[in-house]
């Protein structure tokens, strides 16, 4: 199932559903102090299926950013549980087996912060469930904007998410830019590649219906028109009257935001064919192996943007030459943004200790200082979390296909 097929799951359940133990009532909740000498950061990733070998480098980091603090924060000894998010049936994230993940984190009184979900809109899953017991939750990679900010596209959002949200206030966090960014940096790719009219495909997927209508909200600033918006029957073998009605006013681009599903590049293909010059643009949520490498004959106008921190030095450099020596190879680029999601919590739990009475630190406080958090210097470059959760950062790349590959070709 995709991230975003998982983010339609969790806004079909009620948030009462999701927690723990139910839809708490007014008030504020306790904030113990995790006694013990042991705290336990939980990480939630997939083993399985096409985000195995970057889920793979994005845990490593995690690992190597606790063993370089001796694998402690002050008083006490970080211990790193790594959760597998997918299972053999699903062949990939599984939404049971996160909530199941979810639910162990926050049920164990030593965990202190949980770092996931990898893949776009997964974390709708987790985050009802570590806020109703308080825990700190920061995604290294998950992009999809209703987790953090308010979009017409999934009614009640962000706060549908917090069950908890009067209580112990907001608990999640993420150090890559949201999908809010993504709409802008593709607006820019298509610029700045001459598009003036662009068609926009859309489906049942609430997620992608956000992102849609963030790009055509600010088309026209960027001066693009958005000459049809079509929504595609994801189930139908093919597209024949959909792409006809896409083409009618010959747009020069269209803009996929259609949920990844086996046999999406078909589609890709079947626009090819029809009308060899229109460039196709893809989200990251796209960006996935099986997927750009069936394209066929659409790769040559296929367009897709990441999220991937900008080339700096100083601390990048010396982040991948220490997971170098630590695994035998060289770390994949969005590795950093696991790296960074460690180094992150374990300098709120450190701020945590030091305002802590006796040093002895509570998960509430644990959230209020990763909300404080402003890093002057990271692998990812000067950065803050807003109130909102979201990074400052706003680094997107623009991407073509080469050889079913996607091929960096400049920062957006």
């Amino acid at each position: 199932m995709s991230g975003r097929a998982l983010l339609r799951t969790a806004l079909t359940l009620p948030a009462c559903a999701l927690a723990l133990a139910g839809c708490g009532g007014g008030g504020r909740q306790p904030d113990p102090q995790l006694r013990g000498s042991q705290l336990t950061i939980y990480s939630s990733l997939p083993r399985r299926g096409a985000l195995r070998p970057l889920a793979a480098d994005v845990l490593a980091a995690e690992r190597l950013a606790v063993a370089q603090d001796g694998g402690r924060v002050g008083r006490y000894r970080v211990r790193l549980v790594a959760l597998d998010a997918s299972t053999p049936g699903m062949g990939g994230s599984d939404p049971a087996q996160i909530s199941r993940n979810a639910r162990m984190a926050a049920a164990d009184p030593h965990t202190v912060a949980y770092l996931g979900e990898l893949a776009t809109g997964t974390s709708a899953i987790s985050i009802p469930l570590l806020n109703e017991a308080g825990v700190l939750q920061v995604s290294p990679l998950d992009t999809a904007m209703a987790l953090t900010t308010a979009n017409a596209a999934i009614a009640g959002s962000p706060e549908r998410f917090y069950p908890k949200l009067k209580q112990v206030g907001r608990t999640f966090a993420r150090v890559v830019p949201s999908d809010r960014g993504e709409a802008e940096a593709l607006l820019t790719d298509m610029r700045e590649g001459g598009v003036r009219k662009l068609a926009l495909l859309t489906d049942e997927d609430p997620s992608g219906r956000a992102l849609a209508a963030a790009v055509g909200a600010d088309a026209r600033a960027a001066g693009i028109a958005i000459t049809a918006t079509q929504e595609i029957d994801v189930n139908a073998p093919r597209h024949a009257d959909a792409i006809a009605q896409l083409l009618a006013d010959r747009p020069d681009a269209a803009l996929d935001t259609t949920a990844a599903r086996p046999g999406a590049a078909e589609l890709w293909r079947e626009l090819a064919r029809a009308a060899p010059a229109l460039q196709l643009y893809a989200p990251a949520s796209l960006a996935d192996p099986s997927f750009l490498a069936e394209l066929g004959p659409a790769a040559a106008v296929a367009h897709v943007s990441e999220p991937l921190p900008r080339r700096g030095d100083g601390a990048e450099r010396r982040f991948e030459r220490a997971f170098a020596l630590r695994y035998g190879h060289a770390p994949a680029s969005q590795a950093r943004y696991g790296y960074e999601a460690m180094r992150s919590v374990l300098a709120a739990i450190h701020r945590a200790e030091l305002r802590a009475p006796e040093g002895l630190v509570t998960r509430g406080e644990v959230v209020r200082e990763y909300f404080r958090t402003d890093a002057g210097e990271s692998v990812l470059g000067p950065y803050a979390i807003e109130r909102t959760g979201d990074t400052s950062l706003r680094d997107w790349t623009a991407f073509r296909v080469l050889d079913g590959r996607l091929r960096a070709v400049g920062a957006l």
